[in-house]
C-alpha cells in the first residue's frame, strides 16, 4: 500500500470528488489558503478540528476517513503485514454484543456473514474487531478489501483474487486455499454494482473462503448470515451506569481523547447522544468539537436545528447516505417508509398497514427497509405478541422533510384513527390495566403525535378522545400535569367537542386535579358534568358527577354530604349496569364512611369492591381496596390485619410502577409504625411517601391525610420537632428499594424501628 502525506492524499480525494480547493475550503468551513497550504506540504499535521471537518467535505467513510485522520495525526497507517487489516486508531466502544455475534457464526462455518447498517453505523469497525480477533483460527490468512466507490461487479473476482495474492481465475483461488482456510473481510460492498451475483460464484467455487461483509444492504446470498448494526443504546448499560451506556460511552472515549480534563453534565452528556441518534459517526463528530464549544452550547445547538439531517452542520455523509438508501426503493416501499415515519416511539404491524397504500405488502415493505438500513426490529419486543420496528431519529427527520409540508391530511387523519381504535379497545378492557398500560406505555411518543396533529388542526373532539382515553393511564404512571395540559387544552379548542366527548373530559380532568389538590379546578369540572350530564339524561355521566362532588366533600371534612353524594352515585352506576362502575362506585362509598370514622359501614363495601375486582382480575384496584381494608382495620386498632393489609397493596402497586399507590402504601405503613411504637421508623417511612409524591407531583389525598397525621403526630411527640423532621428527611433521601426493604421488613434491630 502506497503511504501517502496528508497534502497528497487530500489533493488526490479533493481531485476525485470534483472539487476546486475553494469548493472545498467553503464546504469544510475553512479558508482556501488553508487548503492550499496542506496540499502543497506546508502543513504535515493538522488540529483534529480541521482533519476532521475535511474528512467531512469529502464524503469520506469508514477506511478512507480512518486512513485520513491517521496521516493528519502525523502518523503512518499502514496494513497489519501479517495479516492485511488496517489498524483503526480508537478502540471500538459498545459493539462487543455485535462482534461476538459475527464471530460465533464463522466459528460455525457460515460462508458469508453481513454486517449491514446505515454509513456511520459503525460497520466496519465491527468487522475488523471480529477479523482480528479471528487470527489464530485462520493461522493469520485474513485478508481485506476495500470495494472502490462505483465499482463493476464484475471484477470483484479479480479483486478478490489480488487481495489473497492469486489470479482473477475461480480455480487458481481454489487451488490456493486448498486445505488453507482464508477469511475475505469485504468492505462496502454496497458500491459494486451486482456484487451479489459474482460474490455468489467465487463461494460456490472456492469452498475454503469465508467472507465478512459490510454492506448498508442485504446481499441476498444463499446461507448468507445477517448482523444489522442499529444506533448505539443511550439509556442502558449492564451496570445500570449512565456513563456506561454504550453511546455515551463512546462520546465521553472520543471527547476525552481530545479533552483529558473533561468532567461532563450528565443530562448533557445524554441529551447530545440522543440528538445524534446514537449514531458512532455522528458522536465522534460532535466528539471532536469538545475543546472548542462547551459541551451545554453543543447541545443547544443540536436541539435548535430543525432542518432534517442537520445534527452536525456542514456534514453531508449521513444524508448522502440517506439518499442512497431511499433511491432504490420502489413506489409501495417509499410509502411504507413516510407513513412510517409518523410513529416517533416505533410502530406494530398492524399500525404501518392502517397508513399504508391499499395492496401494499407492508411485512415486505419493512423487511426491504430493514434491509437497507433504514429501519430495524426492536430486539426488546421479538417475543412480544406485537413486535415493534423503530426508525432513528435522523432517519425520521429526513424522511418527513420530503416534502417540506410533512405528512398530509389523510395519512394524519389514519394514524388518528388508529389510536382511537386502540384506546377504545382499551377502555372496555377494563381488569386488564396492567396488560393495556404496558401497551400504552410503548405507545405513549406515538399518542402524543395523535394530540399534536388534533392541536395543530384544532380539532377538541379527536383530541379529547384520545386524551380521555389516556387519563386512567396518565393517572397511574403519575403524569398529572401532562394529562391535565391535553384534557385543558381539548376543553378549550373551539368549535367545541360533542356533549358526551366533553362529559368524559371533564370527568377525567376532575380527577386528576384531585390528585394535584386543585379542588377549585375538580368543582368546577363537577358543576359542568352535573349540568351537561342532567340535560343528556345521562346516567353514567351523573353518577360521575355525583363522585366528583363526593371526592370533593370528604376534602372539605364533610362526611355527611360525602356519603349521601356517593350512595347517590352507587345507585346511578347500578342503573348503568357495568360491573366495574358499581365496584368503584362500592370503593368510593367505603371512603365515604371511613371519612366518617364509621368502619362499621366501611368494610362491607370495600369488601363488594374487592370481590368484585377479584373476579375482573383488576390489579391496581384490587390492591387499592386492601389499602383502604387496611385503614379501616387501623382504625379499628387491629395493626396486625392493618399491616398485612397496608403491605400486601405496596407489593401490588410497586409490582405495578404506580406511583401514586406506593405512596399510599407507605403513609398507611408510616401510620401502623407510629401506632406499634416505632416512632423513628414511622417519620422514615413518611418522609419516603412525600418524595414519591413529590416525583409525580401529586398531594397525599385528604382522607389519607388525616389519618396518618393522627397516628404520626405520636411519632412526632415521641421524637421530638428536630428528631422527627431529621427522620423524615432521611426518608426522603432513601433509595426507594432500600425504603421498601424497610416498609415490608418489619422492625428493626433496634426494637424501635429506628434506622
Amino acid at each position: 500500500m502506497t503511504v501517502f502525506a496528508v497534502g497528497s492524499l487530500l489533493r488526490r480525494h479533493r481531485e476525485a470528488a470534483g472539487l476546486t480547493q475553494e469548493e472545498l475550503a467553503e464546504r469544510a468551513g475553512l479558508s482556501a489558503r488553508s487548503v492550499s497550504d496542506i496540499e502543497r506540504g506546508l502543513r504535515t499535521r493538522l488540529y483534529p478540528d480541521t482533519a476532521a471537518r475535511l474528512a467531512t467535505a469529502l464524503s469520506l467513510a469508514d477506511q478512507e476517513r480512518s486512513t485520513f485522520l491517521d496521516l493528519a495525526r502525523g502518523r503512518r497507517h499502514v496494513p497489519n503485514e501479517s495479516s492485511g487489516l488496517p489498524r483503526p486508531l480508537t478502540s471500538l466502544v459498545g459493539r462487543e454484543p455485535e462482534v461476538r455475534t459475527v464471530v460465533a457464526a464463522l466459528d460455525a462455518g457460515c460462508r458469508l456473514v453481513s454486517i449491514t447498517g446505515l454509513g456511520g453505523i459503525g460497520k466496519t469497525r465491527v468487522a475488523l474487531k471480529a477479523a482480528e480477533s479471528l487470527m489464530g483460527r485462520y493461522a493469520g490468512h485474513v485478508r481485506f478489501l476495500a470495494v472502490p466507490p462505483e465499482e463493476q461487479g464484475a471484477r470483484l473476482p479479480v479483486l478478490i483474487g489480488r487481495s489473497v495474492g492469486a489470479s482473477a481465475r475461480p480455480g487458481d483461488l481454489a487451488a490456493l486455499l486448498k486445505d488453507r482456510p482464508c477469511l475475505l473481510v469485504a468492505d462496502a460492498l454496497e458500491h459494486a454494482d451486482e456484487a451479489a451475483s459474482h460474490l455468489h460464484d467465487v463461494l460456490v467455487s472456492v469452498p475454503e473462503l469465508q467472507v465478512l461483509a459490510t454492506s448498508r444492504v442485504r446481499l441476498g446470498i444463499p446461507g448468507e448470515q445477517q448482523v444489522a448494526l442499529g444506533p448505539l443504546p443511550v439509556d442502558s448499560s449492564p451496570d445500570g451506569s449512565w456513563d456506561q451506556a454504550p453511546a455515551v460511552r463512546l462520546f465521553l472515549d472520543r471527547a476525552r481523547d481530545v479533552r483529558p480534563d473533561l468532567a461532563p453534565d450528565r443530562r448533557v452528556v445524554i441529551d447530545i447522544c440522543r440528538r445524534l441518534s446514537g449514531i458512532p459517526l455522528a458522536l465522534e463528530l460532535a466528539a471532536a468539537r469538545v475543546p472548542h464549544v462547551p459541551l451545554g452550547l453543543l447541545r443547544d445547538r443540536l436541539l435548535d436545528l430543525q432542518e432534517p439531517g442537520s445534527l452536525l452542520p456542514g456534514h453531508p455523509s449521513i444524508i448522502q447516505t440517506l439518499r442512497w438508501a431511499l433511491a432504490g426503493l420502489d413506489s409501495h416501499a417509499t410509502a411504507v417508509l413516510r407513513a412510517c415515519a409518523l410513529f416517533p416511539g416505533g410502530w406494530r404491524l398492524d399500525a404501518a398497514e392502517t397508513l399504508a397504500p391499499p395492496g401494499a405488502d407492508v411485512l415486505a415493505a419493512i423487511t426491504t427497509l430493514v434491509d437497507r438500513g433504514l429501519v430495524f426490529l426492536d430486539p426488546q419486543s421479538v417475543e412480544d405478541p406485537h413486535p415493534r420496528w423503530r426508525m432513528l431519529d435522523v432517519v425520521r427527520e429526513f424522511v418527513l422533510g420530503e416534502p417540506a409540508d410533512g405528512p398530509g391530511p389523510e395519512l394524519r387523519a389514519a394514524y388518528q384513527s388508529f389510536y382511537l381504535d386502540l384506546l377504545a379497545e382499551a377502555r372496555v378492557s377494563m381488569g386488564r390495566e396492567r396488560e393495556w398500560f404496558r401497551l400504552l406505555a410503548s405507545e405513549e411518543d406515538n399518542v402524543q403525535a395523535a394530540l399534536r396533529f388534533a392541536e395543530e388542526a384544532g380539532d377538541a373532539e379527536t383530541l379529547l378522545r384520545v386524551a380521555t382515553g389516556m387519563w386512567l393511564y396518565w393517572q397511574s404512571c403519575g403524569a398529572l400535569l401532562e394529562g391535565r395540559r391535553w384534557l385543558d387544552t381539548g376543553l378549550a379548542l373551539q368549535p367545541p367537542a360533542a356533549d358526551a366527548t366533553k362529559m368524559t373530559a371533564l370527568w377525567g380532568n376532575g380527577w386528576l386535579a384531585y390528585h394535584q389538590a386543585d379542588d377549585a379546578a375538580v368543582e368546577r369540572c363537577a358543576n359542568e358534568l352535573h349540568a351537561a350530564a342532567d340535560r343528556s339524561h345521562d346516567p353514567a355521566a351523573l353518577r360521575n358527577s355525583a363522585t366528583l362532588r363526593g371526592m370533593l366533600a370528604i376534602a372539605r371534612d364533610d362526611p355527611t354530604a360525602a356519603v349521601a353524594l356517593l350512595r347517590e352515585a352507587l345507585g346511578l352506576a347500578r342503573s348503568v349496569g357495568d360491573e366495574w362502575i358499581i365496584a368503584t362506585s362500592y370503593l368510593n362509598l367505603g371512603l365515604g364512611h371511613l371519612s366518617a370514622s364509621d368502619v362499621d359501614s366501611a368494610q362491607p363495601a370495600l369488601g363488594e369492591a374487592l370481590r368484585v375486582y377479584e373476579l375482573l382480575k383488576d390489579e391496581r384496584f384490587h390492591a387499592r381496596c386492601l389499602g383502604y381494608l387496611g385503614m379501616a382495620a387501623l382504625l379499628a386498632d387491629d395493626t396486625v390485619r392493618a399491616r398485612s393489609l397496608f403491605s400486601e397493596s405496596l407489593r401490588a402497586f410497586h409490582r405495578l410502577a404506580e406511583p401514586g399507590g406506593t405512596a399510599e402504601g407507605l403513609s398507611g405503613l408510616a401510620a401502623i409504625a407510629a401506632a406499634v411504637g416505632e416512632p423513628t421508623k414511622a417519620a422514615v417511612l413518611g418522609g419516603a411517601a412525600e418524595a414519591v409524591r413529590l416525583g409525580y407531583g401529586g398531594r397525599e389525598l385528604p382522607l389519607d391525610r388525616r389519618t396518618t397525621e393522627r397516628y404520626l403526630a405520636r411519632a412526632r411527640k415521641e421524637l421530638g420537632a428536630r428528631g422527627f423532621e431529621a427522620a423524615v428527611g432521611l426518608g426522603r433521601a432513601l433509595d426507594l428499594e432500600r425504603v421498601l426493604e424497610l416498609a415490608l421488613g418489619g422492625t428493626d434491630e433496634g426494637g424501635d424501628g429506628s434506622t
